[in-house]
């Protein structure tokens, strides 16, 4: 039981510490089992000695939170991609008038198209990177690159052979 516990407070402390509610040296003192700085830490520092304090907090409380905007920009990237690539495959058929095919395919992946009966063909960007949006009659599509709903997604009248797809006219 007190091994847990002591499990539980180091999580909560260093959250706090990653989170910048602590800093390091209050976190030292605030875990379990930590010694207690020796009597001379406690005397007040010259004024100068105070302020480098004060800047390194300041730069540490920084870093942090940088730190967790770049977590939480990825996580959100990561669970909201493959829906992002859905809703741009769905979206481009439908107004295709559902007649067409559709390819959409991240830019950043290697590939090879060989399509007939263009009517569309753009890049968008947003949070999630650049994606190529390919609306046409025929044609086949190998992807090169990482599959997955992260990376492409695709919808029509076809026969798919791995990252090799065969598209065959609607009419």
């Amino acid at each position: 039981m007190q091994l847990r516990r002591r499990r539980v407070t180091t999580l909560a402390v260093s959250t706090a510490v990653l989170t910048g509610l602590l800093l390091p040296g209050t976190a030292l003192a605030a875990a379990p089992g930590a010694t207690a700085p020796p009597p001379a830490a406690a005397r007040p520092a010259p004024a100068s000695a105070q302020a480098g304090k004060v800047d390194v907090a300041s730069a540490v409380l920084d870093i942090t939170q940088r730190i967790i905007r770049i977590v939480n920009d990825a996580i959100e990237r990561k669970q909201n991609r493959s829906g992002y690539v859905k809703s741009l495959m769905e979206g481009a058929f439908y107004e295709a008038g559902q007649r067409y095919n559709v390819m959409i395919i991240n830019d950043a992946n290697r590939h090879t198209a060989r399509l007939n009966g263009v009517v569309y063909d753009a890049k968008v960007s947003g949070i999630h990177g650049k994606y190529r949006v390919l609306v046409f009659e025929s044609g086949e599509f190998t992807n090169h690159g990482d599959g997955g709903w992260i990376n492409w997604a695709f919808r029509g009248w076809f026969d798919r052979d791995g990252g090799h797809v065969k598209f065959r006219r609607s009419w």
